[in-house]
């Protein structure tokens, strides 16, 4: 159908799906602070600069990368768009990231402000153009840029950067590399062809597979800490679905480390999703739920 059509030309152009993700980090983020009615009006602009950012984010790797995009069959269908507009679309990444500074400026702190700058400029600077061409680091490195909006959502009002929110960043930078790894194993044949040197290209399926392997079982181990040691920082919800999200994801993991087949990788990245999704939401309805 055109509307389909249409949704997935857009999604490809500004990553609609990451956007979202990275709203939701941000939310959890804001509701780690002590809030009332009166502090949801934050939420808001926290929404809109944040989305807004992603998508210049997005749309400048995409002008960015438009070289290697050619070589992708994933992402070859925006190639022939963006070649033939891309100074259009470079302006239009720029009015984007203005408007998110603007809205902000006029209603964030000039912390959240920051946070949500770091967030955008570590994505097409750091990630983009200094690391993905460069080193296998690129995904763990510039994994920072998806834990940012936890700050940027905690001091969005106060100014606050709150134990919860740096938690956070923490467990998102961590999720990073198990999530994008088993994407890459997928297109491992991509990445050779484009030249990019992501952990399947230079170190092979199988070394990568014990890397996620590796960094599974430290994510593990950093989503069950609350729930241990009986930290509220993050809300009674959060440790009530920690120990069963935290096994949901290093069980798929464990069957990938055995099996090592497509149908493994391609469960891991899928759960993977739902893994944070249904950790930030938890988080995300901490003012709704009662401490011990």
């Amino acid at each position: 159908m055109p509307e389909t059509n249409l949704f997935s030309k857009i999604n490809n152009m500004v990553k609609i799906e990451i956007a979202f993700l990275v709203d939701l980090v941000a939310l959890a983020g804001f509701f780690t602070l002590n809030t009332n009615w009166v502090h949801l009006f934050y939420i808001v602009p926290l929404l809109i600069a944040g989305t807004l950012a992603s998508f210049s984010a997005a749309l400048f790797n995409n002008v960015y990368d438009i070289d290697i995009d050619g070589e992708m069959k994933r992402v070859s269908a925006r190639r022939g768009i963006i070649r033939e507009n891309r100074q259009k679309y470079f302006t239009i990444a720029l009015i984007m990231l203005l408007i998110s500074i603007i809205v902000g400026i006029l209603f964030l702190t000039l912390l959240s402000v920051t946070f949500i700058l770091l967030g955008f400029a570590s994505y097409v600077f750091l990630y983009t153009i200094f690391l993905k061409r460069r080193t296998d680091w690129n995904i763990v490195i510039g994994g920072i840029a998806g834990s940012f909006p936890a700050l940027a959502g905690s001091a969005a009002f106060s100014a606050t950067i709150t134990y919860g929110s740096i938690f956070i960043a923490l467990l998102v930078f961590m999720w990073t590399p198990t999530h994008f790894w088993s994407l890459s194993i997928k297109y491992v044949d991509d990445y050779r062809k484009a030249e990019i040197p992501m952990l399947p290209v230079t170190q092979g399926v199988d070394k990568t597979i014990l890397w996620i392997m590796v960094n599974t079982v430290i994510l593990f181990l950093l989503t069950i800490i609350p729930a241990v040691f009986n930290y509220p920082i993050l809300g009674i919800l959060y440790r009530l679905t920690s120990i069963p999200m935290a096994l949901f994801i290093l069980i798929p993991v464990i069957i990938l480390y055995r099996k090592r087949d497509e149908k493994s990788y391609k469960m891991v990245f899928s759960i993977s999703n739902v893994f944070l999704m249904i950790l930030l939401i938890a988080i995300c309805l901490m003012p709704l739920s009662f401490s011990p």
